[in-house]
């Protein structure tokens, strides 16, 4: 659900607006999207920015982030039961069921128990091995107090009465980018005109949202969902829609961008810092022309950026 503002461009239209056919081919992983990249079978991939900055720092170069779906994380902390109000101090002593060691929410998690002084791995066990398949039914089953999950997981597993969401990682993390679209350098420089108007039509999508519920947001979406209850999807975009997740515009703020890659140091994932410049393209967010908002959506929000940055 991250992703949102993807499936309600290609649902309502959007691209075709712009003139664009666009073909949305769904990754096993979101390193297969890079790689799909690379080896041409895709012009766009839409990921997480850690999987960005990883790809940067590791590879040549050649990639940019040229767009923002998401301007906050989307994955939530689960409690086998729910107390007392939650505080982060009182996973001391317990275990959690979280993503791969790099993968953006445990290097979240680790970050936001450092800032309230607990030690990740010390003083809280993080099993960090468990496949994303199998991670629910592995809390399910009886493994760990609490569980990280993203939506629409987290609230499923609340339908299904396993535990109770009891704190936002977005919440304590921040603003970021969390996801993104990225290109190679080489689609960019060939095609500016068609890069242009899909950030335009991925705009659309963000204004749309902007200017509609929840609700209508999720019956947008259901066709990407058909696996899931029409009201547990409802009450997960709620939830994400109530934590202002989704970009109100494409633009890759860098200085959100830094706050995220000082979590990745910290957490020793990424081989070498990657300055905004060398991941970040922002000229076709600016370029973004007025008049893009569909009928009853939100005016357009000024960009916080210029031209190049």
């Amino acid at each position: 659900l991250l992703y949102l503002p993807q499936y309600v461009a290609l649902a309502l239209g959007f691209f075709g607006q712009e003139g664009l056919e666009v073909l949305l081919s769904p990754a096993t992983t979101e390193e297969a999207a890079l790689l799909a990249l690379e080896d041409g079978r895709a012009e766009v991939a839409l990921v997480g920015l850690e999987q960005a900055v990883y790809a940067c720092a590791q590879g040549p170069g050649g990639l940019k982030a040229f767009a923002a779906a998401a301007q906050a994380d989307g994955h939530f902390l689960l409690a086998r039961k729910a107390g007392a109000a939650f505080r982060w101090q009182d996973l001391k002593g317990k275990t959690v069921i979280a993503g791969w060691p790099d993968s953006r929410e445990t290097v979240l998690l680790e970050g936001i128990l450092r800032q309230n002084g607990v030690a990740p791995y010390r003083e809280v066990t993080l099993y960090t091995n468990i496949p994303a398949n199998l991670r629910l039914g592995a809390f399910t089953a009886g493994s760990g107090d609490f569980i990280v999950l993203a939506e629409p997981q987290a609230s499923l597993a609340e339908e299904r009465g396993l535990g109770r969401v009891v704190a936002s990682l977005s919440r304590d993390a921040g603003r970021f980018p969390a996801a993104v679209y990225v290109a190679g350098d080489a689609f960019l420089a060939a095609c500016p005109h068609t890069a242009q108007r899909f950030v335009n039509a991925v705009y659309r999508a963000q204004l749309w949202l902007a200017g509609h519920t929840a609700a209508e947001a999720a019956q947008v979406a259901a066709p990407y969902f058909k696996h899931l209850d029409g009201e547990v999807l409802a009450r997960a975009v709620q939830r994400l829609s109530d934590g202002h997740v989704w970009s109100p515009c494409p633009a890759v703020p860098p200085d959100g961008y830094r706050h995220f890659v000082g979590f990745l140091l910290q957490s020793r994932e990424v081989r070498r810092e990657v300055p905004p410049e060398e991941l970040l393209d922002n000229r076709f967010a600016s370029g973004a022309p007025e008049g893009l908002p569909p009928e009853g959506a939100a005016k357009k929000p000024r960009l916080p950026l210029t031209r190049g940055n």
